[in-house]
């Protein structure tokens, strides 16, 4: 350990001209030191300094032994003040380093569980389910994975705090998913018409174990039964007749030549993503669909060929990106590629190419092309 009378800007060079030697068999030792030094003076790094610091380390990690780096995310797991860069790397790691990390740091945000969450392995999933006082936004991550272990975990997990949206996704998959059930019904926040109508379906034992924690009759149960299915078909019509009046309102403004990209805007910024989507699909005719494929699951740069296609500028290519994404609570950080990549695609592509690129898109999603 370095004494801690040294100028900051000399040990960092030092690590530096370490990392640059480039010295093989070095480099466990070099790993070794730099997260020493980041332990002991990371608050004293300036942001440049210390992504520098993150990356040397993420080059290294693979040469450094596994029982090393379990060791440090054991050290640092419950520490506060830890370099949180190292505390992310860590995390990101196999999941024999990354589980004390995963159950235990504070240091991880909502943000980094969920791209956890979508690029790793079913064993991070399980070990973030794990985690104290869960997020509605985490818990609504793992449960759109649906991996049985990992919602069992979840359920099992007092502490998580599953909104009555999840729980009711949930009960709808216990038809079909026997080992949830049990701790779903378990669960003191699931709602009271939510276990009557799992009452519907599950065994003999369970349908006893709701009667008891609810405790309630079976003729109560088909009574809350009854108001829930009124309450849903109540909803379901005025979804339906929202919907229509929206089609309505989009191929109105279409017929009249007001269809444009401003109106797409406007839509996004009062919050209006469902007509933003109606009206999208509609500018560069597509299906709806196909075009929440396009605005959610292609990324950025299927959204850069929509809006070209739609005459959007790029201008204002990173709001929509970013207001859409928000309005589905999907993660809407872009790395310095992935909008050079986008860019790329405006660049390249003017509207009639982007709207024949949009209907070979169209055409292997549906088997047959764009009327």
């Amino acid at each position: 350990m370095a004494p801690k009378n040294i100028p900051i800007d000399e040990e960092v060079s030092s690590l530096l001209d370490h990392a640059y030697a480039k010295k093989a068999n070095g480099r466990p030792a070099l790993f070794n030191k730099i997260t020493d030094f980041l332990e002991r003076r990371h608050s004293e790094l300036t942001p440049n300094e210390l992504s520098l610091m993150s990356d040397i380390l993420a080059k290294l990690l693979t040469d450094v032994e596994t029982s090393v780096r379990k060791k440090l995310a054991l050290r640092l797991a419950e520490k506060p003040d830890a370099p949180v860069d190292l505390i992310i790397l860590l995390a990101n790691d196999q999941i024999e380093v990354s589980s004390p990390v995963l159950a235990l740091s504070t240091l991880l945000s909502d943000e980094d569980l969920i791209r956890i969450i979508r690029h790793k392995t079913v064993q991070h999933q399980l070990g973030i389910a794990s985690r104290n006082r869960l997020s509605s936004e985490i818990c609504r991550e793992l449960i759109a994975i649906g991996n049985t272990k990992t919602l069992v975990m979840l359920l099992s997990n007092k502490t998580a705090k599953i909104n009555d949206d999840s729980l009711s996704i949930l009960v709808e998959k216990s038809k079909h998913n026997l080992p949830i059930q049990p701790p779903l019904i378990e669960r003191p926040d699931l709602p009271r018409h939510l276990a009557a109508k799992m009452h519907q379906w599950v065994s003999l034992s369970l349908k006893q174990t709701i009667l008891t924690n609810l405790c309630i009759s079976e003729d109560e149960i088909e009574g809350l039964l009854q108001s829930a299915v009124t309450e849903a078909h109540r909803e379901e019509t005025s979804q339906i007749s929202q919907e229509q009046s929206e089609i309505l309102l989009i191929n109105k403004l279409h017929k009249a030549g007001m269809l444009k990209p401003a109106f797409l805007m406007k839509c996004l910024n009062q919050g209006q993503s469902s007509l933003f989507e109606i009206a999208f699909a509609k500018i560069i005719r597509v299906p709806r669909p196909i075009m929440r494929s396009f605005l959610y699951d292609r990324g950025a740069d299927s959204l850069a060929v929509a809006c070209c296609a739609a005459g959007i500028d790029r201008s204002v290519f990173l709001t929509i990106y970013q207001l859409t994404r928000a309005a589905q609570n999907i993660d809407t950080n872009l790395s310095d590629d992935d909008v050079a990549s986008a860019f790329k695609h405006f660049k390249a592509l003017d509207k009639p190419k982007a709207l024949m690129t949009i209907q070979k898109w169209v055409a292997e999603a549906t088997g047959t092309s764009i009327v």
